[in-house]
C-alpha cells in the first residue's frame, strides 16, 4: 500500500507541470484586479469600467478581442512598475466620458483628462493595442517598451476629424523601440531627459503642436521603414536633441509651420549633430504646406551641426540648402534640375524644388559632416566658455578691497603663530610627564 502511494505521488508530480492552465477570463473590475495581482494570462470577455487605477508589478499577459478597459476622471488608468507585460488586442481608455461612438467603441469619446498608461519599469510589449486618453496616452519613465501600439490623445472633433488638447506619448527615460501610430491635439511624441527612441515605421499627427519634439540630449532614430509626420506648428522640432532620419520621410504642417525647426544647433548632451540624414533618406512634404521654409534654423544659435550621408547638403549664400531629391552619389552641384525631378518621380514622392533654409545669422558657424563650412563675421564676439554666466558675458571679476586683503594676511599670520605656540606647549608638557 505504501509503495503504491509513493508511485501515485510520483506520477502526479510528473503530470501536473505539463497541464496547460487555462487563461483567467474576467468580466468586471474585481475579477480583473484579482487576476492582475495573481499574474499570468488574462482574457477580457467584455468592456470593463474600473473605478480605481490598476498597478502591475509582475508578469501579466492581457488580451481581449478588442474589448476595452475604461476609466472616467483624471487618474492614471494603468501603471507598470515591473514584470514582463504584454498588452494584446484590446484597448485602454482614460478620461472616458461614459459614452460610446456610433461604432460602439469608446476611443473618441473622452474628455481632456487622465493618463492611459504610465511605464516606470519592466518590459512592456504591445501587440496591436489601442491606447487613448484625454491628457496623455503613454508616459514612459523607465523600462523597455516594444511592439505596435496605436495612440490617441485629446478630445476628438467629429466635424473636422481633429483632436484638441492632450499629448500622445511622452518619453522621460527607458528604452523605447516601436512601430507606432499617434494622433493627438498637442505634441504627438515628446522625448526628454536624454532618452533614446527608435521608430520602426510611424504615422504621427499633431493638430495643435509639434509632430515630434526632441529636447535636450535626447535622440530619435527612424528606421528604413520611414515615417509620415504632421505637426500644425512643426513636423519636427529639435530643441537640443538629435533625430536620425532614414527611408522615405513625408513631412507636413500648417501653412505657418515648418517641416523641421532647429531651435538649438547641437545636441546639448553629446555635442553632436542635431539632424542626421541617412543614405536611403528621401525627403518629401505635401503640396500647400510648409510654404515658408522646410528647414528653419533659429537665427540666434551660434553653432549648427548636421550630418548628410548622401552629401548633397550645402551652405550656400548663408543658407542651408538641400537638394530635394537626389541619388546616393549625386549632390547639388552634380545633378541638374531634370535629374532631380527624375529621381523624385522614380521614388514616387513630391518634387517641390530644393530645400532652402532661412538666412542664417552672420555669427552662426555651420558644420556639415563634421567639416566647418564658414567663419563667423569679424564683428562677432566669441561665445563665453562659461555657459552659466549671465548673458554669456564671461566670468565677472570682483575686486577685493585692499583692507580685506590685509585683514586676510593678518589672520593667516596669527594662525601660524598659534600653531607654533601649541607645538611648543605640547613638547613642554611631554617632558614634564616623562
Amino acid at each position: 500500500m505504501k509503495k503504491t502511494l509513493i508511485i501515485s505521488l510520483f506520477v502526479l508530480a510528473m503530470i501536473i507541470p505539463n497541464i496547460n492552465v487555462k487563461a483567467v477570463d474576467v468580466s468586471n473590475e474585481e475579477e480583473l484586479r484579482n487576476a492582475i495581482e495573481q499574474g499570468g494570462d488574462i482574457t477580457l470577455t467584455q468592456n470593463i469600467e474600473i473605478k480605481k487605477p490598476l498597478v502591475i508589478d509582475k508578469d501579466v499577459n492581457i488580451s481581449g478581442q478588442w474589448y476595452y478597459i475604461l476609466m472616467q476622471g483624471d487618474d492614471t488608468l494603468m501603471t507598470v512598475n515591473s514584470g514582463n507585460v504584454t498588452l494584446d488586442c484590446f484597448g485602454l481608455t482614460a478620461g472616458w466620458n461614459g459614452q460610446y461612438n456610433e461604432l460602439g467603441n469608446p476611443i473618441d469619446v473622452i474628455k481632456n483628462q487622465g493618463i492611459a498608461l504610465e511605464i516606470n519599469g519592466g518590459n512592456v510589449n504591445f501587440n496591436d493595442a489601442n491606447i487613448s486618453a484625454g491628457n496623455v496616452g503613454i508616459e514612459v519613465n523607465g523600462g523597455t517598451v516594444t511592439g505596435n501600439p496605436g495612440i490617441r490623445a485629446g478630445e476628438y472633433n467629429y466635424d473636422n476629424r481633429t483632436f484638441s488638447g492632450g499629448k500622445g506619448m511622452i518619453v522621460n527615460g527607458g528604452n523605447v523601440d516601436l512601430g507606432v501610430g499617434i494622433a493627438s491635439g498637442g505634441t504627438a511624441l515628446t522625448v526628454n531627459n536624454g532618452s533614446n527612441v527608435t521608430l520602426n515605421g510611424a504615422g504621427i499627427d499633431s493638430y495643435e503642436g509639434n509632430g515630434i519634439e526632441v529636447n535636450d540630449g535626447s535622440v530619435v532614430n527612424n528606421s528604413e521603414y520611414g515615417a509620415t509626420i504632421f505637426g500644425t506648428k512643426n513636423a519636427i522640432y529639435l530643441n537640443g536633441g538629435s533625430i536620425n532620419l532614414n527611408g522615405p520621410i513625408g513631412l507636413s504642417s500648417s501653412t505657418e509651420g515648418k517641416g523641421i525647426y532647429i531651435n538649438k544647433g547641437a545636441n546639448t548632451k553629446i555635442d553632436g549633430d542635431v539632424l542626421n540624414l541617412g543614405k536611403d533618406f528621401v525627403f518629401s512634404y505635401d503640396y500647400g504646406t510648409t510654404p515658408n521654409f522646410s528647414i528653419y534654423v533659429n537665427p540666434d544659435i551660434k553653432e549648427l551641426r548636421v550630418n548628410d550621408e548622401k552629401k548633397f547638403m550645402e551652405l550656400l549664400d548663408n543658407k542651408l540648402n538641400l537638394g530635394f531629391c537626389s541619388d546616393t552619389y549625386g549632390g547639388p552641384s552634380s545633378q541638374t534640375e531634370e535629374e532631380r525631378k527624375a529621381t523624385c518621380s522614380t521614388l514616387g514622392v513630391n518634387y517641390d524644388g530644393p530645400i532652402e533654409s532661412n538666412e542664417l545669422n552672420k555669427c552662426t558657424v555651420v558644420y556639415i559632416n563634421g567639416v566647418k563650412q564658414n567663419e563667423p563675421d569679424a564683428s562677432c564676439t566669441p561665445v563665453a566658455e562659461d555657459e552659466n554666466t549671465e548673458n554669456n558675458q564671461g566670468p565677472q571679476i570682483v575686486e577685493v578691497p585692499s583692507t580685506s586683503a590685509y585683514g586676510s594676511i593678518i589672520i593667516i599670520v596669527l594662525g601660524i603663530i598659534c600653531v607654533i605656540v601649541s607645538v611648543f606647549v605640547m613638547r613642554k608638557m611631554t617632558k614634564k610627564t616623562n
